[in-house]
Parts: C-alpha cells; sequence; structure tokens
C-alpha cells in the first residue's frame, strides 16, 4: 500500500486545491484552537458575574488538563469536514476525468485503485490526529497547573482518530456512489450537518437511545461538547459499545464500497 500511497501522493502534491483545503485545516485548527483557549481563560479570570461564576463552575475547564483532550478532540472534528470535502473531490476528480479507467488500463486491479485511494484517508487520519495531540498538548501545558496529570484523557485523540475514519469511509461512499463532485459534496454536508443531527435530536427528545447508533453518532458522542454541562447529558450507552457500532459502520461502508466498485461500469 506504501507504493499505491507513493503514486496518489505524485497525483495530488501538485494540486492547488489539495494544499487551500488541507493547509487550511492544518494552520485555521490549531490557530482557532488556542485563540478560544486563550478568550476562555481571560474571560474566567475575569468573571465577575455571579451566573457566569455559577455556570462556569459546573462546566470543568476545558482547556486545561485532563479535559483539554476532549477539546482539541471535539473542535478538531468540526474543522475535519474540510478534510472529508477534499477526500470527495480527489476521489470524483478521478471518476469525472476518468483517469481511474487509466490507471486498470495501466495495470491495477480495481482493488488496487480503491486501496491507494484508502491509503489517502490512512494519511488524512494520522496527520490530523498528530494535529489534534500536539494542540491538545501545547494548550495544556500553556494553561494548565504544573502539577496537572498530562495524559490522563489522552483516549479522546484515539477516539477522533477513529471519528476521521469513520466520517472519511462515509465520505468515500458517497463519492464512489455519486460520482459528481459537487453533488457528492451537497449529500456529504447533508447527512453530516443536518440530516444525522435532525434524527439524533428527534430520537434523544423522545427519551431514546437509538438516536446513538445512527450513521455518525457513535463518533460524535464518544467526543461530546465539552461546554455543556454533564447535568445535561441523556446518553446511557456506554463507551465500549459506541467503539463496536462505530467500527461496524466502518466494515459495512468498506465492503459496499469494494461490493459496488467491484461491479461497476468504470465508463460512466
Amino acid at each position: 500500500m506504501l507504493n499505491l500511497f507513493k503514486i496518489e501522493w505524485l497525483k495530488i502534491k501538485t494540486y492547488r486545491t489539495f494544499w487551500i483545503l488541507f493547509l487550511a485545516f492544518l494552520i485555521f485548527f490549531p490557530v482557532a484552537f488556542y485563540f478560544s483557549a486563550s478568550k476562555y481563560m481571560e474571560s474566567l479570570a475575569s468573571s465577575g458575574r455571579m451566573e457566569e461564576q455559577i455556570l462556569k463552575s459546573m462546566i470543568e475547564s476545558p482547556f486545561v488538563f485532563p479535559k483539554v483532550w476532549l477539546s482539541a478532540s471535539w473542535m478538531g472534528g468540526l474543522f475535519f469536514v474540510l478534510l472529508g470535502m477534499l477526500y470527495i473531490l480527489l476521489i470524483t476528480n478521478e471518476v469525472q476525468y476518468r483517469t481511474h479507467r487509466q490507471n486498470i488500463i495501466d495495470g491495477w486491479s480495481r482493488m488496487d485503485f480503491l486501496k491507494a485511494k484508502f491509503s489517502i484517508l490512512i494519511f488524512f487520519v494520522l496527520v490530523s490526529t498528530a494535529l489534534i495531540f500536539l494542540s491538545g498538548l501545547l494548550v495544556g501545558l500553556v494553561f494548565s497547573p504544573a502539577n496537572a496529570d498530562v495524559f490522563n484523557g489522552i483516549y479522546f485523540v484515539g477516539y477522533f482518530a477513529l471519528m476521521a475514519t469513520l466520517y472519511l469511509m462515509l465520505a468515500y461512499l458517497i463519492a464512489i456512489l455519486v460520482k459528481r463532485t459537487g453533488l457528492a459534496i451537497i449529500i456529504y454536508f447533508a447527512v453530516v450537518c443536518i440530516l444525522d443531527n435532525v434524527l439524533w435530536l428527534i430520537f434523544t427528545l423522545k427519551n431514546s437511545q437509538i438516536g446513538y447508533y445512527l450513521l455518525l453518532e457513535p463518533v460524535d458522542s464518544l467526543v461530546p461538547n465539552p461546554f455543556k454541562p454533564k447535568i445535561m447529558e441523556r446518553r446511557t450507552v456506554d463507551d465500549y459499545t459506541l467503539v463496536i457500532a462505530a467500527v461496524v459502520y466502518i466494515g459495512i461502508y468498506c465492503t459496499a464500497i469494494v461490493s459496488y466498485f467491484r461491479k461497476t461500469d468504470l465508463r460512466t
């Protein structure tokens, strides 16, 4: 797979849109995260109103250890949509410009093409997870007391990696099925930002735990909003169950991608 990734890298390293979106994630996330932490800690120090003090006392400081790992992972998930969009772009461009056919004519099998695109997925997950770790570590070291337990809660970074994988696998499936860049991106955003959240809200308002098993909710629930008071948390499903659900979804998406691409007509 490393050789396939090298070939993919040759394709994208001169692609301007790739660098714009990729660098936007690499730069904007850590800057926004540090800025948010700085402003929050300033407001915490200068808070004078009783209502503000009570509210902030209900929320464990999100930018010090150990909760900074959750905050970095959650905010990283908000920015990660950029990489989902970029991933769709890289796949659909191959289909629209028929370069995937040329790869196969030149000797690749259909599985080689899928593996090559999967190597890009792994690259995005590894880079983004490393960025989440470094950003959380930096902000935590800056704003935490000297005796803080640095690595307590670091498992949230692992949850982020799982979340990134599931999000990209969904993007992969949509790109393979839809093939048209604009439509695929619209569907991806609709599922990620609207459909999944609306369905979760409907089930939650009915006091049902089914919402936590929807398309993306297993990983979203593993990395909850750090600014939400614990008293508002309604989830009773344990983390272990959600991890299993996420892995099952990844397996389903992977199976669907392979099954469809093996049978699809590459001329369309």
